[in-house]
Order: structure tokens, then sequence, then C-alpha cells
């Protein structure tokens, strides 16, 4: 009669869709192992193949499988067979495949049918290690809640016996590759890697899923960083050039891949040309526009308007589109100066130039209107004036 909590023996007969089955009590009955202990059973380096002599408990024997087996389970019964398994991987310091069933703000824990696990966050690869600012906690916690149920390749680093408690490395199961890549760095060398942190100063990337290296915000863009959570996620993938190695820190950058647009800048334009951007910040004293590629130039608030103003926002709006004269272009020393002023005030000497019936670039550039008499400005004026309605 076959009971709960029997113990039987069995031999592994194949693997099928919903686990294995097993030949029980010499051919007495058909049992099944669940594809979910089987998973389980597979990532701690339990042997579960064909004609292997095994012992089993039985699990209720009133609920059959759908095929109409026996339910049949190891977990209790071979705690002896993991820990042996584990001390043998720890020997030969292989890498083994562990899933996270808990979390608390000092790493992960894993549960290997009854034997603990637990990764210590200072040993999660770079790609995971939960890097959060100002050390906030629950951030912290939110991150490693989203490890939980997935696959991490561990290296066991020490054994609690008494206790049967593992301590496992992400970090030590990529030495290798990282002893590979750190070979291989060099300044100047372009890697592609993934962003694996975000700080206020900057994007960590990872290389090789191992080596981690600093893109500091100054060398992400040519122009003003004013939003660092825009320029990249992570996981992005990302190419960087090596620029610098100093006492086990590695300085990326990934602006340098890029052609500097102050060398392109002149090429464009001069001084009195005409350009658009996108007006992208703010300060006490103008607004910065985004006006070629990553450079931002500087329209003084003396230059914002004819009128007189101490509040940008009351002329110019974020995201605006704007047109600006260039007033300055030093591309040594990465300073460009923009008038919108300039722009009204050119306008104004179009329109003054052509009521009057003269071309525009026949009259001086400064002090035109000094030049008409006073009669014929009247009439330029009325005549404004009538085209403005």
């Amino acid at each position: 009669m076959i009971r709960e909590g029997q113990k039987v023996k069995g031999i592994v007969l194949k693997k099928i869709n919903n686990g294995v089955l097993v030949d029980c009590a010499d051919g007495a009955f058909t049992g099944i192992i669940l594809s979910k202990e089987v998973k389980e059973l597979e990532r701690s380096g339990y042997d579960l193949a064909p004609e292997r002599e095994i012992e089993l408990e039985i699990v209720n024997p009133n609920i059959r499988h759908e095929d109409g087996h026996y339910i049949v389970s190891i977990t209790k019964l071979l705690q002896y067979d993991v820990w042996k398994a584990i001390l043998k991987k720890f020997e030969a310091d292989e890498i083994i495949t562990v899933v996270p069933t808990e979390a608390n703000l000092g790493g992960l824990l894993i549960d290997m049918h009854g034997i603990k696990g637990f990764v210590p966050l200072s040993q999660l690869a770079p790609i995971h290690y939960p890097r959060v600012e100002d050390g906030d906690q629950e951030a912290i916690f939110e991150k490693l809640l989203d490890l939980i149920g997935k696959e991490l390749r561990v290296r066991i680093i020490n054994i609690d016996e008494e206790e049967k408690r593992i301590i496992l490395s992400e970090r030590e199961a990529l030495k290798e590759e990282r002893e590979s890549i750190l070979k291989e760095l060099e300044v100047g060398k372009i890697f592609e890697g993934v962003v694996s942190g975000i700080s206020s100063y900057g994007l960590f990337v990872t290389i090789g899923g191992t080596v981690e290296g600093l893109v500091h915000i100054s060398e992400i863009t040519y122009g003003h960083v004013n939003d660092i959570d825009k320029l990249g996620k992570i996981g992005d993938v990302v190419k960087v050039k090596v620029i610098g190695l100093e006492n086990g820190k590695i300085s990326l950058s990934s602006k340098k891949l890029k052609d500097d647009p102050w060398t392109e800048l002149p090429k464009h334009y001069k001084v009195g040309d005409f350009i658009e951007g996108e007006i992208v910040r703010y300060v006490p004293y103008g607004v910065f526009v985004r006006v070629f590629k990553d450079i931002n130039g500087l329209i003084h608030l003396s230059e914002l308007s004819q009128q007189k103003t101490q509040n940008p926002n009351e002329v110019v709006k974020l995201g605006q589109i704007v047109k600006a004269k260039i007033i300055l272009l030093d591309p040594k020393n990465r300073k460009i100066g923009l008038s919108m002023k300039g722009v009204s005030e050119d306008a104004v000497d179009a329109r003054v130039a052509a009521a009057a019936g003269k071309p525009a670039a026949d009259k001086p550039a400064v002090a035109h209107k000094a030049a008409a008499p006073k009669k014929g400005l009247e009439d330029v004026v009325k005549k404004l004036s009538e085209d403005a309605e």
C-alpha cells in the first residue's frame, strides 16, 4: 500500500516536459518529479541522468499527475547529496548557478533544498550592484528585489559546515573575464560596454560584464548636461574610450568618440550670422540655447529683448525654438554669444530700408535712422505702423 511520506527506491527513466519519470519500488509504479523541483535540483548540480538510482518520498497519493503518475519528491531526502555536491564544487573552484529567493539590505538569500546561501552586496557583479546616491536604504532594497528569481552565476567563497551555510560571489565567478579585460585595457583603446550605474557625476559603464569604469559628466557630451538621466539608462549598450588608468580607477569617455563640434562650428557660421536653437537652461544672467550639436550659446539678459528684463522667463520658455544673431564666436575658449535683440534690430533695419525705398545693404549698419531727413523718418514710422496694423 502506497502511503504519503513513504520512502522508496527508484531508477531515473527519462526527462519529459513536465518533469522526470522514475521507476519506483522495482517497477511497482511510475512516479514523476515535477519540473519545478527538477529545475532546482539541476541548479544545485544534482544528477538526474537516466539509470541513476535515487531515494524518493511519496507525495500525497490521492493527488495524481495528469498522466496518472504518482508525484514523488527528492527534496527532503537529498540535502546530504546536495551538500556533498556543494563541497565538491567548492574544492574544484567551479561556477554554479543559483536563484535568489529573498533579499535583505545586506544582499541576496539563496535556498538550495534547505541549505542556505548568501550573496553579500559587495560580491554582486557591477551590472547588478545597487548603486544608490546618499545610501538610500529603501532604494537599495528595491533594486535587490528586482534580482529575486533571476539566475546568477556564482562561486562558493566560504562554507560553514556546522550550520550548512555558504557564502557566494558573483564577482568571483567573473574573475577570469576580469583578468582578461584588465590585460587588454590601455589608454586610447575603445570598448563596448553596458551602462551599469547612473549618478549625479557620471555614468558607470561595465566592460566585458566585469570591469567597471566611470564616464564623468564632463566626458559624456561636449555640451552642458542638465539631466544626466536623459543621456543613458541602465542596460544601454555604449562605446567608450579609455582615457585614464590610475590606482585601480578606470576613466572613460564617450564624447571623445565624437567629432568636436567646436571645430565644425566655425566652418558653418561666423559673427553676424543667424542661427536657430532650443532654449535649454535659465541662468541669473540670461539663457543658454542649444544651437549646434552639443554646443550651448549664451543670450545675455541685455541681448534678450529691446526692453529691459531681469527675468528671462518673461521673454522665452524652455524648449522654445528661437532665432538669434551670433555676436561672439570664440572656438578656442569654447564660447558663443548670441543676441535676440540683434534679430529684432536687423528686422527693423530691413523694414525701415524697404519703407524708405532703399536696399538694406546700402544703409549704415549703425545709426541708419539718423541718416534720414526728419520728414522722411516720420513717413517711415507711419508706414511701419500701417504695416503692423
